[in-house]
C-alpha cells in the first residue's frame, strides 16, 4: 500500500501518475484531477525549461582608492538635468534608470553606484569622481 503525494490518503487501487508543477507524483483517483496524466516512459519526455546561462562578462568600470566621488554630487546632477530640461522620469528613460533612484540620488540621500555614475557622467559630460591628493 502506498499513501497519496498529495492528501495523503492509503490508496488501496493501484496509484495514478499525474505531472503536477514540474513532478511526477503518486496520487489517488481523487487528486489525480490536479494534475496531468503521466506514464513512467512519459516522465523521460517531459522537458523542463532551464534558465539560461549567465556568462560572466568583466566590468569595464573600475575605480581604485585614488578616486572618490565629488560632495556636491548630487547638486551637480540636479542642475545639469535642470539645465537639459528634463524631469526625473525622462532622465530615467533615457538612461534607462529608475526615476525614484534618481531622485534620492539627487536629494542627496542616496550615492550612485560606479556604474551609474559613469552613466551620468557620460550623459551630461560631468565629472562627479575626482582624483585623491596622495600627498598627506
Amino acid at each position: 500500500m502506498t499513501s497519496c503525494e498529495i492528501c495523503g490518503i492509503q490508496i488501496i487501487d493501484n496509484p495514478t501518475s499525474v505531472y503536477v508543477e514540474g513532478n511526477v507524483l503518486r496520487v489517488c483517483k481523487a487528486c489525480s484531477k490536479r494534475g496531468k496524466p503521466s506514464n513512467e516512459h512519459q516522465k523521460s519526455q517531459i522537458r523542463v525549461p532551464t534558465r539560461p546561462k549567465k556568462i560572466a562578462t568583466p566590468n569595464m568600470i573600475t575605480f581604485n582608492d585614488s578616486t572618490i566621488l565629488v560632495d556636491n554630487f548630487s547638486e551637480l546632477i540636479r542642475k545639469s538635468r535642470m539645465k537639459q530640461g528634463l524631469t526625473h522620469d525622462q532622465l530615467g528613460l533615457l538612461i534607462k534608470e529608475r526615476a525614484s533612484l534618481l531622485r534620492k540620488i539627487e536629494s542627496g540621500s542616496l550615492k550612485p553606484d560606479d556604474q551609474l555614475a559613469k552613466k551620468l557622467e557620460r550623459y551630461f559630460r560631468i565629472t562627479l569622481y575626482t582624483e585623491v591628493d596622495s600627498g598627506e
